[in-house]
């Protein structure tokens, strides 16, 4: 990877090294690694998907070559930290359909209860245009790339997409045999077992099974994020930020109490919100100190 090291410090050469300038680029060679990955992932092998890379970057460099840092910076996160970015047309087209779909589920079950006035008719619309869309959502969702996260693999996400499929059809089910002609409880209640028990035994599997699909830069913000907690914790700044945290909410909840005995009711939100603010400062004033 020491193409693109070299390319981003080429890119930031005429700009002064800072931490928060070092962060930023480490940042972004990140993402661009992960692009990379994508590319490869796609078919092409890795002189294309460098060279592919290398053009992106080139050409959003040049665009922001006369801007400021801050501005510069700003133009690297929209390319390769916007979900747009990863969202190709096909992938778009899919979305919108599935969308489409919902609405036309929507007023079509709105139409049919009004046409005949019975609580089926409706639940009996939703079942199919309701069900199935939303269970496209969640495959296309595992499966889409982000800035954040990596695509969840096509197998386990269909597993998912069928599984709240049953879920959704089942629970839609319930109410279409209450309000039904039969209007059987029991034949309601029924319905669950062989519908919302298996999926969610599958879908509570598949959660608890489940891979870490974060990208590298979030897995070392994350890190960072932990470290300054436990800096945080051993300073003794959390417990001090705790103690006079519990101490603001007893005075406030104090004086709510008072203020509604002497039926001030009117004024007995100033105390908790001022408690809120305080304990916004305190929180503010304490993650500096232990930065």
């Amino acid at each position: 990877m020491m193409d693109l090291k070299e390319f981003i410090n080429n890119a930031f050469g005429k700009y002064e090294e800072s931490p928060e300038l070092i962060d930023f680029k480490e940042e972004l060679l990140t993402n661009l690694e992960d692009r990379l990955q994508s590319l490869e992932a796609s078919g092409l092998n890795r002189d294309k998907a460098l060279k592919e890379i290398k053009t992106e970057f080139a050409d959003i460099n040049k665009i922001a070559e006369e801007m400021s840092l801050a501005k510069k910076k700003e133009v690297f996160e929209i390319q390769y930290m916007s979900l747009r970015s990863f969202v190709t047309k096909k992938q778009a087209a899919i979305y919108t359909v599935l969308g489409v779909l919902v609405a036309f589920g929507m007023i079509t079950a709105g139409l049919s209860y009004l046409g005949s006035g019975k609580v089926e008719a409706l639940i009996g619309v939703l079942m199919v245009f309701l069900a199935a869309p939303l269970a496209g959502f969640v495959y296309m969702g595992l499966t889409q790339e982000t800035a954040t996260r990596n695509p969840m693999r096509p197998l386990r996400a269909t597993i998912y997409a069928i599984a709240t499929f049953v879920l959704i059809f089942g629970a839609l089910l319930v109410p279409m045999l209450v309000f039904g002609e039969a209007k059987s409880l029991e034949g309601a209640l029924a319905v669950l077992i062989p519908f919302a028990l298996p999926s969610i035994g599958v879908l509570g599997f598949l959660m608890i099974t489940e891979a870490d699909y974060r990208k590298a830069w979030v897995l070392k913000e994350a890190e960072k994020h932990n470290e300054w907690a436990k800096n945080f914790e051993a300073s003794g700044n959390a417990q001090t930020f705790g103690i006079m945290t519990a101490a603001i909410w007893i005075l406030a909840i104090g004086a709510f109490i008072f203020l509604l005995i002497l039926k001030l009711w009117i004024y007995s939100w100033i105390p908790l919100v001022v408690a809120l603010a305080v304990m916004m400062f305190l929180l503010a004033y304490y993650m500096r100190k232990s930065s």
